[in-house]
């Protein structure tokens, strides 16, 4: 007798399946917003056109080094999961198409300059009048009002306003800028979780929601410890370099190769002996007594620098030693040398050793997805795992326009003649 079949396993689902998204964001900050909406179920629908595209589809780097609209690595990164609709906003018919999107949607999302969406007829007022139920996002650089908000900037700016910056870099250098607009980064966290709230109310209530993101005002929580020792204190907190208050060892040293470095971060003493003994060091020279106990820290100084009571340790000394025996090693034989032996170590992968790195290829971080225009590439995952529900990266990054009439036709119900007429007036591309 044959054995009985399994049946096929029911499909697990989504936290947001169901949800359905009309997305005016663009750049960054809003993308990223909506990029977890998508992986996680929700349709989402971006708007733009041909005439006034996403900008950082024109960002590298670009697949082959080859520019084109559907070629960014930057734009990709940013919209996976997601359904491309052409639409020009600016077209006094564009009404037309976004009307019936508003009824069909749960969220709209735009991040703007402040009155931009209120002069195409789009702000909360006119959607509510729309769809009752509507919840909108609204994410700018200074929020929606005071005497900056209508000041264009983006989030190189937006770091620097919220202190980032000043405290990046050496004490005795210019602040050090960090790479990439780092309010990007960070707001989309606190406007997800300003969304779920918001989703949640409207669950309970049956009311909608307009939610107003500052980018800036978001970005200021991460310095938030800086702010309280200010206030407390009176000082103006300042760079540090690598210096990190109550660590005995904490920096970013060479090894052997070009621009290869590792991080290390000794806690306890313990740790700093286990560091002492891979790097063949003797552990006095890094401020460690025998009369040390085993785990007991030492006192930091105010900078950060590690000292044994009544024996004063010179930081960067400990730093130079430190780095004068990392040189000669290859930084990812030292690295597991260092976590065997209980030390906190991990490399300062470059982006392109990152898509090799064993730690995210055994989490199965990347997703490899094919692209109508860059072949098959490997997608960020979240960073974040759901057991009952979990993530999904359904579909590469669109290229502009690709879904314009499958959104017409299969979301708002347009037949063949109204979208062709559409697309023979403009509106569409």
């Amino acid at each position: 007798m044959s054995a009985v079949p399994k049946p096929a396993p029911t499909p697990m689902a989504k936290i947001f399946d169901g949800l359905k998204v009309a997305d005016f964001t663009w750049a960054a900050a809003g993308p990223i917003i909506t990029k977890q909406l998508a992986d996680n179920g929700a349709t989402v629908v971006k708007l733009e056109s041909t005439r006034h595209p996403d900008s950082i589809r024109m960002g590298g780097p670009f697949t082959d080094n080859k520019p084109g609209l559907n070629r960014s690595g930057f734009f990709a990164d940013f919209h996976t999961s997601k359904l491309s609709l052409a639409l020009d906003l600016g077209h006094t018919r564009a009404i037309e198409v976004v009307r019936p999107l508003i009824e069909w949607a749960d969220v709209v999302a735009e991040s703007f300059r402040p009155g931009v969406m209120k002069r195409w007829g789009f702000d909360y007022a006119a959607l509510r009048r729309i769809n009752p139920r509507i919840v909108m996002l609204s994410s700018s650089l200074y929020g929606a009002d005071g005497p900056w908000a209508m000041h264009p900037g983006y989030g190189a700016q937006g770091a620097a306003l919220a202190g980032i910056h000043t405290l990046t870099g050496w004490p005795d250098r210019p602040p050090a800028i960090p790479k990439g607009a780092y309010s990007d980064s960070v707001s989309p966290r606190f406007g997800l979780a300003a969304l779920m709230a918001a989703l949640i109310h409207r669950e309970k209530t049956g009311e909608g929601q307009h939610i107003e993101l500052s980018q800036i005002e978001t970005t200021l929580q991460i310095v938030a410890p800086e702010l309280l020792c200010h206030q407390v204190s009176g000082e103006v907190p300042t760079r540090q370099g690598n210096r990190k208050p109550g660590s005995l060892v904490h920096g970013v040293y060479p090894c052997r190769g070009e621009e290869s470095w590792i991080a290390i971060e000794c806690t306890t003493k313990a740790q700093r002996a286990a560091l002492a003994a891979v790097l063949n060091i003797d552990p006095a020279s890094l401020g460690a007594r025998e009369s040390d106990t085993a785990n007991k820290p030492d006192t930091p100084d105010a900078a950060g620098a590690a000292r044994v009571v009544g024996a004063p340790i010179d930081a960067e000394a400990i730093d130079h030693i430190i780095a004068e025996r990392t040189a000669s090693h290859d930084g990812p034989t030292l690295m597991d040398a260092l976590r065997a032996a209980g030390v906190p170590a991990g490399m300062a992968w470059k982006a392109t050793e990152l898509l090799h790195d064993p730690v995210l290829r055994a989490r199965h971080h990347y997703w490899s997805l094919d692209h109508p225009e860059m072949g098959r590439l490997d997608y960020n995952g979240p960073a974040y795992r759901f057991e009952k529900t979990p993530s999904e990266l359904a579909s590469a990054s669109p290229c502009l326009g690709e879904h314009t009439e499958r959104v017409l036709r299969d979301i708002l119900g347009f037949d063949d003649a109204r979208i062709e007429a559409l697309r023979a007036d403009g509106i569409l591309g």
